[in-house]
């Protein structure tokens, strides 16, 4: 009975191993099985995501986003903004040409002026030195001598120089009727204005001599002088500075712009007045920065 038993026992052991053993290879067949159905579902995908890459509506979107960095770096290399330039300041015209309105009124001024002119010879050397003082004058020309010197006239304005009026044929209006003298002062301005486009705004009359008609008639101010050079006299150059050292503040000059003597004197006082704190200003700025209100008809012989 023994041995039987044995053999029974030993045949059991057989069965139960190879079921063992079946057991184990069904497990690894499932877990082979279930690996390859993963691996097939990425290939599936990794398919499906290439296909859709491949579709136009894809490609629009991979170009936009491949412009996206130029654009952006366009916008960092893009040039400033440039800063724009104010327009320059119109310069004066007309009238207001006569007044600066950037001088010192604390410092002490003089206005110097020319008669009988324009002469080319002599003006053109008298404005050369009141540009190279920053200066300016009045100059009461002559009516009939404009047709022969227009261009010294219109250098005298574009310097900022006032034009005042000596009438036309610098004739005495005191001997004259009303309608006498607007004819002098009228012939001269309408040849002023052909040059320099305005009238002119002051007036000196001839020998210094002023009537009651003149000063109901004439619609500007009248100028004489607080100082007389006396060039006309001298004709000398040296007198003629020496004359003038005695200007004071507010003074009015009378110099003639007809002489080389009287150049020569002004290229020598010019830097000599700067030098001592005077402002050579035009009339107009001189009773401008004194605060004095001029009157036509009126005669005024310095701003002191």
């Amino acid at each position: 009975m023994k041995p039987e038993n044995d053999g029974n026992k030993m045949e059991s052991l057989r069965e139960r191993s190879k079921r063992e053993q079946k057991a184990r290879m069904q497990g690894r067949g499932l877990i082979i099985t279930n690996a390859a159905i993963a691996l097939g579902i990425i290939i599936v995908v990794l398919a499906v995501k290439a296909i859709m890459l491949d579709t136009p509506q894809a490609q629009k979107k991979g170009q936009k986003n491949d412009k996206q960095p130029l654009k952006v770096a366009a916008e960092e290399t893009a040039a400033p903004t440039p800063e724009i330039t104010p327009e320059p300041t119109p310069e004066p015209q007309g009238k207001d040409r006569w007044i600066r309105k950037n001088l010192d009124a604390s410092k002490p001024m003089v206005a110097l002026t020319f008669d009988d002119g324009p002469y080319t010879k002599v003006t053109g050397r008298i404005l050369k030195a009141l540009q190279k003082s920053n200066g300016r004058a009045t100059f009461f020309v002559v009516g009939s001598r404009l047709d022969m010197y227009k261009d010294t006239l219109l250098q005298e304005y574009q310097q900022g120089n006032q034009i005042g009026s000596h009438t036309y044929d610098h004739k005495d209006l005191s001997e004259m009727s009303a309608k006498k003298i607007k004819s002098e002062i009228n012939k001269t301005n309408k040849l002023v204005r052909g040059v320099i486009g305005i009238d002119t705004t002051a007036l000196r009359p001839p020998y210094g001599n002023v009537s009651s008609t003149m000063r109901k008639t004439i619609k500007t101010p009248m100028y004489y002088w607080s100082v007389d050079s006396e060039d006309w006299k001298s004709r000398n150059a040296n007198k003629v500075v020496k004359r003038c050292k005695k200007i004071q503040d507010g003074d009015i000059v009378l110099m003639h712009d007809l002489y080389p003597s009287t150049a020569e004197a002004v290229e020598k006082l010019a830097p000599y007045l700067t030098k001592k704190g005077f402002q050579l200003v035009t009339i107009d700025e001189l009773f401008y920065y004194k605060k004095i209100q001029t009157k036509p008809g009126k005669v005024y012989y310095s701003a002191q």
